[in-house]
């Protein structure tokens, strides 16, 4: 009994929240969902990122998967000035694939490097081109008509609307400074879901997927000869009348600089507000990170602080990623970039 209800209300926050994305407590560990902007923006040349979440951690509720590459061009040609090219993948499940939401995007980017006394500016440009589907799975639902007259029967007619695919644009701007290759800050706002399509599984109804506008801060200040770095960051977005902000602060503790072996732990909160609430608590989010040579790999853990936290059936939210970038040992702007780390 516990998981029909849970199934019919994954599947009514389904139908009732269709105009929101997924989101990722570890945003930063999926550049191209964040930002097209970002699509290149790495110290190496080269980098593949994997995400898993999620949301409740009791049930299969809701369930993100996401895969992306992408890749710096021309930097030697460029004179430190490059292109961006980068392919992702993501899979949003609600339910146990009652309801999906699949996604392919093909992001571009230009950075351009400027040059001033102890730092180096960098500004860039992307966007990115999407093709979405959703599909929902009615076969194995059970309606009133079971309990009332023992036939298990569709009160309304949604043949044919099982699925409906889509193409999506965004795009977005970023820039950061490297001050004396020791600290650095960045931030970028990014604009997903342009053409606000209409993702309605109807064809004689309309639901507009809305615009969603994301804006995010991070800063990397290094104490203590480099053995100690604090990383604040910060995140905003809003989609229709849903938002979100999230902020925090991550310590980063250099163990091999030789190696590039560093542990991170942090924490941040996020405050949320649906149909145009003003912000409440949402979730405290801790987090752990290891970097090794050219692997990253985080971990992090929602506590529910909403009023979610009453119920027994739902728990926190689990979330882990792991990055792993390639470099061109021959490319002599590598050490240029370097970029900051949320």
């Amino acid at each position: 009994m516990k998981k029909l209800v849970v199934i019919v209300g994954v599947l009514f926050l389904g139908f009732t929240s269709y105009a929101q994305d997924f989101h990722l407590s570890q945003y930063w560990a999926s550049p191209l969902n964040l930002n097209p902007a970002l699509t290149g923006v790495m110290e190496d040349n080269v980098r593949f990122a994997a995400n898993y979440r999620n949301q409740w951690f009791k049930y299969t509720t809701f369930t993100t998967y996401a895969v992306s590459m992408d890749a710096n061009l021309f930097r030697n040609k460029l004179k430190g000035n490059f292109l961006g090219v980068g392919l992702g993948f993501y899979q949003d499940l609600e339910g146990e694939g009652e309801f999906k939401n699949t996604g392919v995007n093909l992001s571009l980017s230009y950075n351009q490097q400027f040059s001033g006394r102890n730092a180096k500016h960098y500004l860039g440009l992307g966007f990115q081109a999407a093709y979405l589907t959703k599909q929902i799975n009615l076969k194995d639902l059970i309606y009133g008509s079971l309990f009332e007259f023992n036939n298990n029967t569709d009160p309304i007619d949604f043949a044919g609307y099982n699925s409906k695919s889509f193409l999506d644009f965004g795009s977005g701007i970023n820039y950061f400074v490297n001050i004396k290759n020791k600290h650095s800050i960045g931030g970028g706002f990014a604009v997903s879901h342009i053409a606000s399509p209409n993702v309605s599984f109807g064809s004689n109804d309309e639901d507009v997927l809305y615009r969603k506008f994301s804006s995010n801060l991070s800063a990397r200040i290094e104490l203590n000869n480099e053995v100690f770095s604090i990383i604040p960051i910060f995140l905003f977005q809003k989609q229709g009348p849903h938002s979100e902000l999230d902020f925090g602060s991550y310590i980063r503790f250099l163990i091999d600089d030789k190696n590039n072996t560093a542990l991170y732990v942090g924490a941040q909160y996020r405050l949320a507000a649906y149909q145009e609430n003003k912000l409440g608590a949402d979730s405290f989010i801790l987090g752990v990170r290891g970097e090794v040579q050219s692997l990253d790999v985080g971990f992090s853990y929602d506590v529910n602080t909403s009023d979610l936290r009453n119920s027994q059936t739902f728990m926190g939210g689990p979330e882990l990623y792991v990055i792993y970038t390639i470099a061109n040992s021959k490319s002599r702007y590598r050490e240029m970039l370097n970029c900051p780390k949320f």
